[in-house]
């Protein structure tokens, strides 16, 4: 038996279709999260093709962690969530849409004058005992630091922060170390990002991720909506090659 709060989101879909129906030329609102720092495909996007696509259309797009996402996804309170994910089938996500866009590798970013960059051989956990991390407001970060902490025991965690100049910041000024996934560092707004040290871990963690959309299938995304997830995606694919 459906809740009171679904018969009302079903009404509010029903009207916001109506709406577009009888009046296309209306403003019409796609609210899109994604996971951090990759912003840049996603403005870039809509400003390249504002004029000859998108004037009528209001783009709400910002951060959230991976949990925000999917609760306002399956609430139907946006169009759609751009997240990353090492397990399609993860219980999280369960009777939502996922549709892959690129792979990405999880892999540890840090300044070009720390140490880790001098090391002829791979990176052991007694290397990462010695670091200070950083860290993007990210579960799966999370559960990689506390996995680490249970091998190696307390380690220092100097600052939690969605934007990636602040993380760029921390990592340059006070050589601390994050968790990120390349394509995210190669899309993020923050140029600079792209001028920080990679390092290898896939022989210490699970490393592979899939990034693309999260969207409900109880919810009927507008023609506007759905065409900015394809140029959204292709601009992704592109960059990510």
């Amino acid at each position: 038996m459906s809740s009171i709060s679904d018969i009302l989101r079903f009404k509010n879909n029903l009207e916001k279709t109506a709406t577009i129906v009888a009046n296309p030329q209306k403003h019409q609102k796609v609210s899109i999260h994604y996971m951090n720092t990759m912003l840049k495909p996603f403005i870039s996007t809509f400003i390249d093709n504002y004029v000859a696509k998108f004037e009528n259309v209001q783009v709400n797009i910002s951060c959230h962690e991976f949990e925000s996402i999917v609760r306002r996804v399956r609430s139907q309170e946006i169009d759609a969530g751009f997240i990353a994910i090492n397990n399609i089938n993860d219980e999280s996500i369960k009777n939502l849409d996922f549709t892959p866009v690129c792979d990405s590798k999880l892999v540890l970013f840090c300044a070009p004058n720390n140490p880790l960059n001098a090391l002829n051989r791979p990176i052991s956990l007694t290397d990462l005992k010695k670091q200070k991390f950083s860290l993007f407001n990210d579960k799966f970060h999370d559960e990689i630091f506390e996995r680490l902490q249970f091998q190696c025991g307390p380690l220092s965690l100097v600052l939690r922060v969605d934007d990636a100049w602040a993380m760029n910041q921390a990592i340059i000024n006070l050589n601390t170390v994050c968790f990120g996934r390349i394509v995210q560092g190669n899309l993020s707004s923050n140029t600079d990002f792209s001028k920080l040290k990679i390092i290898d871990i896939g022989h210490v963690f699970d490393d592979d991720f899939k990034l693309g959309w999260l969207t409900n299938p109880n919810y009927m995304i507008s023609e506007k909506a759905q065409e900015l997830l394809r140029d959204i995606t292709a601009e992704v694919k592109k960059d990510a090659q």
